[in-house]
């Protein structure tokens, strides 16, 4: 497994405003289906983790570019640093989601 240094607050972390380097809005084709997971979500850690191993298991085999663990170190720390933000903020989103309506 890809090793990632330990702490929150990545500079490679995409975010709302800040877009990271695999912004995947920015890469989509027209009309291309996406899925968006927040961090607020409980299994955020867990998908985004999965996702990371799933691709460097890939690139192992040879099935994806070496170039491609860049991502999979950026997914690994977006994992953390979602949980992290998710236990900083836990129930914080109810209220933003109603304040919408």
């Amino acid at each position: 497994m890809v090793a990632v240094a330990v702490g929150a607050g990545s500079s490679t972390m995409g975010t709302k405003a800040n877009p990271g380097q695999y912004d995947c809005h920015a890469k989509a084709l027209p009309n291309e289906p996406m899925f968006v997971l927040l961090a607020r979500d409980p299994d955020f850690q867990h998908i985004v983790t999965h996702w990371a191993l799933r691709r460097e298991q890939a690139i192992n085999r040879g099935e994806r570019p070496a170039t491609d663990k860049e991502m999979v170190i950026e997914a690994i720390q977006c994992a953390r640093d979602g949980a992290k933000w998710r236990e900083d903020n836990f129930n914080k989103w109810k209220d933003a989601t109603t304040e919408k309506k």
